[in-house]
């Protein structure tokens, strides 16, 4: 790492210097006397905290506005530079990688991906993210001397304190291996990596659906079933890092049966297996009278349904059904303030929102019930990315680590960032 990413490391620890900076980027622009009645701060010392935000590259001078009244001195204003550092985000799939690089507000500005086997080794594949990096800063003209921090999302249970994935069905090959090392010692930056749907909850909650909403419960259903959960604006990982691997729970006694789900259960053990795409596709060609056709995915299915297709109106129905046993459970254990659903489905019909919202408050007449809001995810396939390069973007900003997507104090200046 550079003397100079260095020394931006050590400015940014400093609580106030955080302060500062989450308070000019909420305004938009703000003068240093603004800062100092907002903060409590002495003008001096504001003037002396702005100065080195400004050497550093996070602050810039915009202009000048008049003073309030006639007599007065007219005021410099100051905003934040997004630009002022770059953050790489990965996803990294079964058989596929998608890298992108973004600013200091998560606004993605480059984005690339890459094709492997699932036999590929984790090391080839992280040689082939660097150079994905290098090409991306190369081609939007970037030095990489402000690359700050490098998020990964993977499928499977990773030890966030060592990066280190645990366990994977996908990648069983890669299990034990370090996802960090190689990239952090090729861009000499620090590199955070995090299971892929926490990723995404992290991602919704920074700049999707459920964005400043401290306790909430993301569910992704896709080629499995996962949850995200966040709890007073931290992400809870469990005591083996497993906490939201919710497609284990059983289905012999949540009253799942052929009877209840004739369309979807076909014998599953776990809500893992039923609530998949994959058994989305079949359940509806599996009951079709009449010829598939086109209707081979989850969205081709999903736009059927929006035209009053029968059929895959029961199936989203059955579907719905299912999300709402698991939601049951998860309000009455986490009493969360809002549920969002992520995935094809979700994404490519979002009245799903809407139906699991009416069915939990009739199921369940409770408060907790009558409080909590279900939203679908606002970011698609942008999730993980966005989450990856939160997690960067929260260790770089924190003050004095009193806040992380690690530990539950504080808050993250991220968490005032938006998007441009």
């Amino acid at each position: 790492m550079s003397d100079f990413t260095h020394q931006r490391y050590a400015l940014i620890k400093e609580p106030n210097e955080v302060r500062i900076l989450r308070l000019v980027r909420d305004s938009g622009q703000i003068s240093r006397i603004e800062i100092a009645r907002s903060t409590n701060l002495h003008k001096a010392s504001v003037t002396d905290y702005v100065a080195k935000l400004i050497k550093a590259g996070y602050l810039e001078e915009t202009g000048k506005v008049a003073a309030k009244s006639k007599a007065g001195r007219k005021r410099i204003l100051l905003r934040f530079r997004p630009l002022s550092g770059l953050v790489a985000g990965v996803d990294i799939r079964m058989t596929s990688a998608i890298i992108a690089i973004t600013d200091l507000n998560a606004r993605i500005l480059q984005q690339d991906s890459l094709e492997y086997s699932v036999e590929t080794p984790p090391q080839e594949v992280l040689a082939k993210v660097a150079t994905k990096i290098e090409n991306l800063l190369a081609g939007g003209k970037y030095s990489e001397s402000r690359l700050v921090g490098i998020g990964i999302g993977v499928q499977g249970v990773v030890d966030y304190a060592t990066n280190v994935l645990m366990v994977s069905h996908n990648k069983r090959s890669w299990q034990g291996e370090s996802l960090s090392k190689y990239l952090e010692s090729y861009f000499d930056v620090p590199v955070y990596v995090e299971n892929d749907v926490k990723t995404m909850a992290l991602g919704e909650y920074l700049l999707g659906a459920a964005k400043g909403t401290k306790d909430f419960v993301l569910i992704w259903v896709g080629t499995g079933l996962g949850a995200g959960v966040m709890i007073n604006g931290h992400l809870h990982h469990g005591i083996t890092s497993s906490a939201g691997e919710i497609g284990y729970n059983g289905l012999e006694f949540s009253g799942v049966d052929q009877e209840r789900f004739p369309l979807t259960y076909a014998g599953q053990a776990m809500f893992g297996e039923i609530l998949t795409d994959a058994n989305f596709v079949e359940s509806y060609q599996r009951n079709c009278k009449q010829p598939v056709g086109g209707l081979r995915t989850v969205k081709d299915i999903s736009i059927a349904a929006t035209k009053g297709d029968p059929l895959a109106l029961q199936v989203i129905e059955e579907f719905a059904g299912l999300l709402n046993i698991l939601c049951i459970n998860i309000v009455n254990t986490l009493n969360p303030e809002m549920v969002v659903v992520g995935g094809v489905l979700a994404q490519s019909y979002p009245q799903l929102a809407e139906k699991l919202q009416q069915k939990i408050q009739k199921d369940l007449l409770l408060p907790p019930a009558e409080a909590v809001r279900v939203r679908c995810a606002m970011h698609g396939d942008s999730g993980v990315i966005l989450g990856a390069v939160g997690l960067v973007l929260y260790e770089l900003f924190e003050p004095l680590r009193s806040f992380s997507v690690r530990a539950p104090q504080g808050q993250s200046f991220l968490s005032v960032l938006q998007s441009d």
